[in-house]
């Protein structure tokens, strides 16, 4: 697909300064994960999840090892297939899993419908359940004809296991088409888990805690497929290297929280859904002992592959390419981007040259939990501006090496500096 210029720089741009993917043209530079992607989505989005059936998956891979990546891959798919998408980054502080009523706010303020154009894909206001719900009163307001045949579908809902959010859906799309913005913020407000005035008023009397968060959540789910979507995919992205459940005081409850979720897959309260939860390391969950952790590791047991579809964990360093070649590829298809961003022709045996050298060097320098990939991409993008400015330049190991640790530097202190501003 081609990708105008500006956005192939706004791709370049957010690359090149931190590493991490932006959220449109990924298809621009994915590499590696067409295997995966096509099994999710014909054994699952394209066929049991439309059965009403759902699944949990666990995308295990380091900091900086693709894991954000594919989930907005998935996510893509998911759009495709008309499901609606809720990405949910993990942290801590802000959204820790042992606080399902947190959880489930994240998830409400991030729902995204399939976007109709890039500029509905970057805009804030066209996510959460406000644009959902905006969404689906003027589709079903295009369809009907009077007030009457309006009564008569709101009278048809039904299937929602929370009586206080069915109420508050049929209110809202009443509130909607009286055009009482007012009334319609109050429910919005509720639908989000802020505190606000009674709505007793609407029959709604049930508010979000962390005893009614799934209860709240199953709802969400089944309101999905009343509505015509083919379901719902939820993405968790412990995007940090302080993982949201792992050394807190409230650890147990957070992975009892987790097999939950996991159970609740398996039931048809829980209909057509997707969950996916992104882990740096698995044995953060798994490598201790005590009931709550054999119950998890019996339910991750699995591997998930090609030949394997129904194994829960997905392996994003097992995808069928060695390192070093996986990095070449990627730096190739940053290459025609950047020379699309630019729109101007580098050489490309220079580009296939800086690829190869940070390929190995990259590899080879690897450092902790940081993904080496990551380094990778962040440095390449750099190679290429030098290239850019002095076409002459053809990158060497020794300064190959020194850009890699600068990198390494600068991701580590990036992360320090964001720690520090979370913590305070």
């Amino acid at each position: 697909m081609s990708i105008k210029p500006n956005i192939a720089k706004a791709i370049i741009f957010r690359l090149g300064e931190s590493g991490t993917p932006p959220e449109f043209g990924l298809d621009s530079f994915t590499v590696g994960l067409e295997p995966y992607l096509s099994v999710l989505e014909n054994e699952y989005l394209d066929s049991i999840l439309k059965m009403g059936m759902s699944t949990f998956k666990l995308v295990v891979g380091s900091y900086g090892g693709g894991k954000t990546h594919f989930l907005y891959c998935v996510r893509d798919l998911a759009w495709q297939c008309r499901y609606v998408v809720s990405y949910i980054p993990l942290s801590p502080t802000e959204c820790p899993f042992d606080r399902l009523d947190l959880v489930y706010k994240r998830i409400v303020q991030n729902l995204t419908c399939p976007p109709s154009s890039f500029e509905s894909l970057v805009n804030p206001t066209d996510r959460g359940i406000e644009a959902l719900l905006r969404v689906w009163y003027a589709d079903v307001s295009e369809k009907l004809g009077g007030r009457e045949e309006k009564d008569e579908y709101l009278k048809g809902l039904s299937g929602i296991e929370s009586t206080s959010f069915l109420l508050g859906i049929k209110h809202s799309f009443i509130a909607l088409d009286k055009g009482d913005e007012e009334e319609f913020s109050d429910i919005i407000r509720w639908f989000t888990g802020e505190s606000i005035e009674d709505l007793s008023r609407f029959g709604v009397t049930e508010n979000l805690t962390q005893q009614t968060a799934f209860r709240l959540l199953r709802s969400l789910l089944q309101f999905m497929r009343l509505i015509g979507y083919s379901g719902i995919v939820l993405l968790f992205d412990e995007a940090e290297r302080a993982v949201s459940i792992a050394g807190s005081k409230a650890e147990k409850r957070a992975l009892d929280n987790l097999r939950q979720l996991i159970d609740e897959c398996g039931n048809s309260r829980f209909p057509s859904s997707m969950v996916l939860y992104a882990i740096p390391d698995v044995y953060q969950l798994l490598d201790k002992q005590g009931d709550v952790y054999e119950a998890l590791k019996q339910r991750l047991e699995g591997i998930f592959s090609t030949i394997n579809p129904s194994g829960v964990r997905i392996d994003l360093e097992q995808i069928g390419m060695e390192p070093t070649d996986f990095l070449r590829t990627v730096g190739e298809r940053l290459g025609k981007l950047y020379k699309n961003a630019y729109s101007m022709d580098i050489n490309d045996y220079a580009i296939k040259h800086s690829a190869e050298v940070l390929a190995e060097v990259s590899y080879r320098e690897r450092y902790g939990d940081i993904g080496y990939r990551r380094i990778f991409v962040k440095t390449f993008i750099q190679a290429l501006h030098s290239l850019r400015s002095d076409p002459r330049r053809i990158l060497n190991e020794k300064l190959a090496e020194a850009l890699i640790r600068g990198s390494i530097k600068s991701i580590e202190n990036g992360d320090r500096e964001i720690s520090d501003k979370e913590e305070y």
